[in-house]
């Protein structure tokens, strides 16, 4: 890093909190989320008007009116505007056209007495939702899709071995959306280069017919967005010319200026490029029902504007550092409802819009700038739930980055996650070996932890997995051990095995057949998701379907693929590397008292004796060969299964590791395990370390990672470490973290890890009185949470997973 470079990073780690950060921090803070019913009733009254018109036709007819006719706020002292719902701060929107069935049963009293994820719902809103039912009988989507799943796989999704319910009641989403491109051009320059593309069609063929659809509704789309800004604009000015406060005057006046010309033209500075970017925050999800909608590396495209800003003396460092804080702070009033079977695996309200920070540039050169920089004192200052926020590390990171990185983590907020560069690029060559590496270069995280290199679009998720359940299936000849049913092949009797091999065939069959159950049941999400549900707005900033003419749902991007996320791994390796020990390699007893001990959930005098005895066996997470040799193992056989199906599109299905917050729910329906585990407990989480048994120190923990080939995790994977605040206090302490992380990246090309820094006792007491702890931010599986806002459960699924003292 140049001289001139540092002492402007070093000026902006300094610049202070402002009193209007502060005062809307707090407004944030305090709001409670509250269901609103406006968009609903809005579609619903659409839909009824355009029943009978192509389904591309009529969903952009469904976003002009919804932007048209939605009431618009401006919240005092903000500088930035947008909101997805109505009435109030945090208000979440309803999609009846994606599920509402579930509302029947939740609405009256379950949404505001559930332990996680509760709203505010007033009578009004109520009778609204409740007036809608009958129009949506057999028409969401979730119905269409129950409809159409045949009935076996209809017994295994059921079953919960695996889950796709978030895009079984939602749209997509997940996308790191071309930001860049329309801060640039506008949607005056979208509109043209759709445009131009008329002169090329031939319309006698049905290829290009179906183009022309899609191009005129991407027309009708760039025109709801310029009418809805305007509308803002309308709004704010009027507002300005009743405001007694000069100050607050100049300021609506000014909103009401940018409002004018964004998006409907190219961004000036960048106080329009910022409010660029909140806007497509919204439209994008309104239109969608998505979460996930990330909107990048801010760092890199809206540099140029900072350096304008700097040049020309528009903006001092402090002026932009508060543009910045407000956009974090509206990234936090953004929440979403969804039914209690999704919150189990998504609490917390986990709308995941990740911003990327460092790297390299397309080139391949550091990209570390003052805005990475900014971006790090956004969550010093703010330190709430949203965004997730992401740092990128490469051989060259500077030190003083990583320094300031470290320091941002010890706050406890668990951001930023760390993502490395040669472990994140070597999986992008190993899945698209004709992408150009400037594309890799330039990749940002989506979501949790999804790597989406420039051009790619994910169909993710493709469904949660529960590893450890297949396992157990291998375990009892196919039988689920909580229910007594058949739920997978017969693939033998345990007892009868005659040795491990035998064993892990067993398994081996088990994931294929389930597999095979998760890929019909995505391919009937996928089918009717893009026969109801075009993303239009939202696939003309996806690279590669304007080009093609044809919408994301229909294959439109460049590159993409469909992942499985992997659940509760290192319980699944850590019962066949138990098995394998105890059984058969030492024979201290058999198969059938493994599965007596397992059927008894451990009760009995000689049943304690063998969980004690599957406790001690080897785990993964201690640098122990023997347990990650069954790690890598089973990863590896999950790998060859899963990366020979193909998808809707006819790419190839790919992994990542993460579970959530379904550590809790998938346990639920998991009998007891051989590692350990009782029955209903919570399973691993995502690539970390189980709960049961030792666990070793951090090192140890990431030279266990290290030895898997984490280049077929072609979305990502999670690594948590918990650390005390202690273990953070010195400045040496934060130095050896980021050497050793440095290693793991650099040397071992691990692709992720992320730090939970509080200790246990606090969090217990946050339990306790969770009214002082309203601020307190907890990394769950991939994403940040209000700790007070989840579940006991699942509270207790993070205390409980093994803290370290030190580094």
């Amino acid at each position: 890093m140049n001289k001139d470079l540092n002492k402007r990073c070093e000026e902006v780690r300094t610049v202070p909190v402002t009193d209007r950060v502060r005062r809307l921090r707090q407004a944030v803070l305090d709001a409670k989320p509250i269901l609103c019913s406006e968009r609903a009733l809005i579609v619903t009254k659409c839909y009824q008007e355009t029943e009978g018109m192509h389904f591309i036709e009529r969903r952009a007819r469904a976003l002009y009116r919804i932007l048209d006719e939605m009431t618009l706020r401006i919240w005092d002292g903000e500088l930035l505007v947008g909101t997805l719902g109505t009435n109030g701060r945090r208000s979440a929107p309803v999609f009846p056209e994606f599920s509402i069935e579930w509302m029947k049963d939740e609405l009256d009293n379950l949404l505001e007495t559930r332990e996680q994820d509760t709203f505010e719902v007033p009578e009004q809103v109520k009778e609204d939702i409740r007036s809608i039912f009958p129009y949506w009988e057999n028409k969401s989507i979730f119905q269409k899709y129950r409809k159409l799943l045949p009935e076996d796989t209809k017994k295994v999704r059921d079953a919960y071995v695996f889950s796709r319910d978030l895009f079984e009641r939602n749209g997509y989403g997940h996308t790191a959306y071309q930001a860049e491109k329309i801060i640039k051009i506008g949607l005056k320059g979208l509109r043209s280069e759709v445009k131009a593309k008329y002169a090329d069609l031939d319309l006698t063929t049905r290829e290009d017919f179906d183009k022309k659809l899609f191009y005129d509704g991407l027309l009708i789309c760039f025109d709801a967005i310029t009418n809805y800004a305007k509308r803002y604009s309308d709004k704010a000015l009027s507002m300005a010319k009743i405001e007694s406060d000069p100050k607050r005057k100049a300021e609506l006046f000014k909103i009401a200026d940018v409002c004018s010309w964004v998006p409907e033209n190219p961004a000036r500075d960048i106080w329009e490029a910022l409010q660029v970017v909140e806007f497509m925050q919204i439209v994008l999800q309104l239109e969608t029902s998505g979460d996930s909608v990330s909107p990048g590396r801010m760092d890199q495209y809206l540099y140029p504007f900072y350096q304008k800003a700097m040049e020309d003396g528009i903006y001092t460092i402090s002026q932009i550092q508060e543009l910045f804080d407000c956009i974090w702070l509206k990234f936090n009033e953004i929440v979403k409802v969804q039914d209690t079977e999704s919150v189990h695996i998504h609490p917390g309200f986990p709308m995941t819009q990740n911003v990327t920070a460092g790297g390299v540039t397309r080139e391949g050169r550091d990209a570390t700038n003052e805005l990475s920089y900014i971006m790090l004192t956004c969550q010093e200052h703010i330190r709430l739930q949203q965004p997730q926020f992401t740092v990128r590390y490469h051989d060259d990171t500077p030190e003083d980055f990583k320094l300031r990185a470290a320091d941002v983590i010890a706050y406890g907020t668990g951001m930023p996650a760390l993502f490395g560069d040669r472990g994140c690029i070597a999986s992008m060559k190993r899945f698209f070996p004709d992408m150009p590496v400037e594309n890799m270069r330039n990749y940002a995280i989506v979501g949790c932890i999804e790597l989406a290199p420039e051009g790619f679009q994910a169909r993710v998720n493709g469904g949660f997995l529960n590893l450890a359940r297949v396992v157990d299936l291998a375990m009892n000849d196919g039988v689920d051990r909580l229910t007594g049913k058949q739920l997978g092949p017969k693939t033998g009797d345990p007892a009868k095995f005659q040795s491990f091999d035998d064993l892990f065939a067993a398994a081996e069959r088990q994931m294929e057949f389930i597999l095979h159950h998760q890929v019909v049941n995505n391919l009937v999400v996928d089918y009717v998701q893009r026969e109801n549900t075009p993303h239009l707005f939202l696939s003309s900033l996806v690279d590669g379907c304007i080009e093609k003419g044809r919408d994301l749902t229909w294959g439109g991007s460049r590159w993409g693929s469909t992942p499985i996320l992997l659940g509760g791994i290192a319980t699944a390796s850590n019962a066949l590397a138990a098995v394998k020990e105890k059984v058969f390699d030492k024979g201290q007893f058999c198969m059938e008292a493994v599965n007596d001990a397992l059927n008894t959930n451990f009760e009995g005098d000689e049943a304690e004796k063998i969980q004690e005895e599957l406790l001690a066996a080897p785990k993964y997470g201690n640098d122990d060969d023997f347990a990650d040799a069954m790690m890598k193992k089973m990863t590896e056989t999950f790998f060859a299964i899963i990366e020979s199906h193909k998808d809707i599109d006819d790419r190839n299905y790919s992994s990542f590791t993460v579970t959530l917050g379904g550590t809790v729910p998938m346990g639920w329906k998991t009998g007891a395990t051989a590692d350990g585990r009782k029955a209903t407990m919570p399973i691993s989480d995502s690539f970390s370390p189980a709960n049961e048994g030792e666990n070793g120190a951090p090192t140890q923990v990431l030279l266990s990672a290290g030895k898997i080939d984490q280049s077929h995790f072609s979305q990502g994977n999670v690594l948590n470490l918990k650390f005390t605040k202690t273990a953070f206090q010195s400045a040496e302490a934060k130095k050896k973290l980021m050497d050793m992380v440095t290693v793991y990246f650099n040397t071992m090309e691990g692709q992720e890890i992320q730090f939970n820094v509080v200790d246990g006792r606090t969090l217990r007491q946050a339990q306790k009185t969770p009214e002082k702890y309203q601020d307190l931010i907890i990394r769950v599986a991939g994403y940040s949470a209000r700790f007070v806002e989840l579940a006991q459960e699942l509270q207790n699924d993070i205390i409980a997973r093994t803290e370290h003292d030190r580094i």
